[in-house]
């Protein structure tokens, strides 16, 4: 359980991390580099960046909201039937309706009585620490947009952009810009697609197996091979 919650907060993390970068990193996908960009464009691009994405925009970001953004998510998932999610994700088990609506609270809880407070402990740890890895992250993040930028808008495109920011009106928008994607309503309004999803998952992974089913299945190591493996790795270190 602590892995899941892991792995799925530093996931959110990461995925707010993805407008900035995916772009710049598709550009050097098949190891073709990007094409040089005049000075003069990144110039221009670098002070867009500062009214869009200034320094500190990931902890706004991350303090108070992202921390309310997961208390809600974590609180949605485990009350939800362990047997319901499980089959959402095309789980099919006899075990699974011997469960009933029991869900991973209820679960949880027979093991753990104070397992709500843990998680919510756990939820700020975890938040306060991605909000100072993203911090680090910022200024690289930063400059992959300035890239970006720089490449797609000419110079007298961006100074267009920039005298806009320059404004009142544009000020407003641009402090707001990146704020705008974890406010609370935009965050219940992703919350609410939830379910749709959950019941679209059987018929996606029925076209995953039939989109694989050309493909030899996995070929098992037998369990003495593996442990021999392992045990030959061990050794090599």
């Amino acid at each position: 359980m602590k892995t899941i919650f892991s792995t799925f907060a530093a996931s959110l993390a990461l995925t707010l991390s993805l407008p900035a970068a995916a772009q710049d990193a598709g550009q050097k996908a098949g190891n073709s580099e990007p094409a040089a960009v005049a000075p003069a464009r990144l110039d221009a691009a670098r002070v867009t960046v500062d009214y869009l994405f200034p320094l500190g925009t990931y902890e706004r970001m991350m303090k108070g909201t992202m921390d309310q953004l997961m208390d809600s998510i974590l609180t949605q998932t485990f009350d939800r039937p362990v047997a319901e999610t499980m089959k959402g994700y095309g789980l099919e088990d006899k075990t699974l309706d011997e469960l009933g609506d029991s869900s991973f609270n209820d679960i949880m809880k027979q093991r753990d009585p104070h397992f709500e407070e843990r998680m919510k402990i756990s939820t700020r740890v975890m938040m306060d620490e991605m909000t100072d890895l993203m911090t680090r992250m910022e200024p690289a993040l930063r400059d992959a947009l300035t890239r970006i930028y720089a490449r797609k808008f000419t110079v007298p495109q961006l100074a267009e952009m920039n005298a806009f920011f320059a404004t009142d009106t544009g000020s407003a928008f641009a402090r707001d810009y990146m704020m705008v994607f974890v406010d609370p309503e935009m965050m219940e309004s992703m919350m609410g697609m939830v379910p749709e999803m959950m019941q679209s998952m059987p018929a996606i992974m029925k076209k995953v197996e039939a989109a694989t089913a050309h493909l030899p299945p996995p070929v098992a190591q037998p369990a003495d091979r593996t442990d021999d493996s392992l045990s030959q790795m061990e050794d090599d270190q």
